[in-house]
């Protein structure tokens, strides 16, 4: 059986994201191989690696490159704010430029300055950039044999050996391409190497998109799958775990009995049989300007003022300018609450969204500000901007089973593209298992008016009604229309209609005889 590290056995990376992918970090001593095509970012990996360690956990560190010039390299990292010159001035950093010649002579020497170097700096960290370019090197000018004595197989198990007794943490890079040279060499270092990590680029339509993949790593779990990588102008690598991950923990799903209010509206509450548990998710379905927007502001501003719940407006389709201004037209006061920092607008333009990286800001949001009530005000945005349907559909349930684990009430506006009536309720997978309920808002015409209606079709624990209610939106937001108990027609039962399963039931009537009478309902 394997022994896990633990965590006076770990090295953190330190960059963004990444010790989160492989739960901690790095087992310490090992040999770490980063490979890719050209310009997916193994040197800006192996060139933070080495700088996070120095200045994050005081780990001096070598670099050591083959091609790329140093001048350059110290240049590249001004741009994400990393002085390298003035690490090696202050003798915790050393880069050392060679040809791949010197460099095998030189780990093959008895006596290596390489690594006495390291034994006087102190040095716990080395990346070597472009381990394949190794291959070719030897004494005589020759290309070394793929195994066996004097192979490029041996030459690296030297290397590893010999960082090992200094105890180093090494990282190596390596290039992936289609040449004879570099597949020969790709093979023994994967092989050797403790973990291994992919970093990839590809095109998604007309955007570009970096992944990164955990391929293996020796004596510790990991989170697998691609994952999303980023280069942040200023920063370094971001990189943000795939959303259809398990989550990482084993806790028992959490419950709650209290019940809310859901817009401060008895009649509303009542429809929805007493408001809705803390923790619930709930889906508004209806047609754009029906009022799932307005609902969902004062879901929010419900929970502010009656129960001190911070709440947080994720939108894609809306600027929170726009969101603010709309808000105020009904006399919906959500500027203050924005300001004091009870309420946040969350926007994001759809054209270039990355789902793993999205889900990950609004998950540091969440858990920054301590939300306790989520709207999602359009989800049919996420269905155009996500190009792939199993993306939309893992992004959906991630955000829903991550709601439930922090017991945070959570509203999913979808916009239902029909006017009058609604025959489909669900987005393009099905949602009714997951979301606990269900409310539908409608337009409906009489004569030559247009009203709203609402409906609630499921609510999870609760006894909800099953009637229809017409409800107008003014100053305040959305209120129910009051009944009229004396215009209510007599109840019917439902053998009284035919159809029943049509969108249009008939009501028979059921006297005798041959000439059986059949009139719309509600208009007999």
């Amino acid at each position: 059986m394997v022994r896990m590290a633990t965590k006076s056995d770990v090295t953190k990376t330190g960059i963004e994201g990444l010790d989160n992918i492989f739960l901690g970090g790095i087992p310490r001593s090992n040999m770490i191989l980063v490979q890719g095509a050209a310009g997916t970012g193994k040197t800006l990996m192996g060139t933070e690696f080495i700088y996070r360690g120095v200045t994050e956990s005081h780990e001096p560190g070598i670099i050591v490159v083959f091609e790329t010039n140093p001048d350059k390299l110290i240049r590249d990292a001004l741009l994400f704010g990393w002085d390298l010159e003035a690490l090696e001035r202050q003798k915790r950093l050393k880069i050392i430029f060679t040809s791949p010649e010197v460099f095998e002579a030189e780990l093959r020497s008895p006596n290596s300055l390489l690594l006495e170097t390291a034994v006087e700096m102190g040095v716990r960290r080395i990346f070597i950039d472009g381990i394949g370019l190794l291959y070719p090197a030897s004494s005589h000018n020759q290309r070394l044999p793929a195994s066996g004595p004097g192979s490029y197989r041996e030459m690296l198990q030297q290397l590893l050996e010999g960082l090992h007794r200094g105890n180093l943490t090494s990282m190596f890079s390596h290039e992936i391409s289609a040449l004879d040279e570099n597949l020969s060499t790709l093979e023994p270092a994967g092989f050797l190497a403790d973990t291994v990590i992919e970093l990839s680029r590809d095109r998604r339509n007309r955007l570009g998109h970096r992944g990164i993949e955990i391929i293996k790593s020796r004596g510790q779990d990991y989170v697998s799958g691609r994952h999303t990588l980023r280069i942040a102008s200023g920063k370094g690598l971001q990189i943000f775990r795939r959303v259809q991950a398990p989550v990482l923990h084993n806790l028992d799903q959490p419950t709650s009995m209290a019940k809310r209010s859901v817009v401060g509206v008895q009649a509303l509450d009542d429809l929805i049989g007493g408001g809705i548990f803390d923790g619930s998710t709930t889906m508004v379905v209806g047609i754009s300007g029906v009022g799932k927007t307005v609902l969902a502001t004062q879901l929010l501003l419900e929970g502010v003022v009656k129960d001190g719940k911070r709440g947080l407006l994720i939108s894609l389709d809306e600027h929170p300018a726009q969101i603010l201004r709309n808000a105020a037209t009904v006399g919906l006061n959500l500027q203050e609450h924005v300001d004091s920092g009870m309420i946040h607008i969350f926007y994001e333009s759809p054209q270039e969204l990355e789902i793993d990286s999205h889900f990950a800001r609004i998950v540091r949001t969440i858990e920054d500000n301590d939300i306790q009530r989520l709207v999602i005000d359009g989800v049919t945005s996420y269905s155009t901007a996500i190009d792939e349907q199993r993306a939309y559909r893992d992004f959906f349930q991630a955000l829903v089973a991550y709601s439930k684990f922090r017991l945070m009430t959570t509203f999913f506006n979808y916009e239902n593209p029909e006017l009058f009536g609604v025959s489909s309720y669900m987005p393009e997978f099905p949602v009714n298992s997951i979301v606990d309920n269900i409310i539908l808002l409608s337009l409906m015409e009489f004569g030559n008016k247009v009203r709203r209606c609402m409906a609630v079709v499921k609510a999870r624990g609760c006894r909800h009604e099953f009637d229809t209610r017409e409800f107008t939106i003014g100053k305040g937001g959305i209120t129910l229309t009051p009944l009229d108990k004396s215009a209510e027609m007599p109840a019917q039962r439902i053998e009284s209609y035919s159809s029943i399963l049509s969108r249009a039931p008939t009501r028979v009537s059921l006297g005798g005889g041959s000439g059986a009478r059949a009139a719309k309902a509600g208009k007999s």
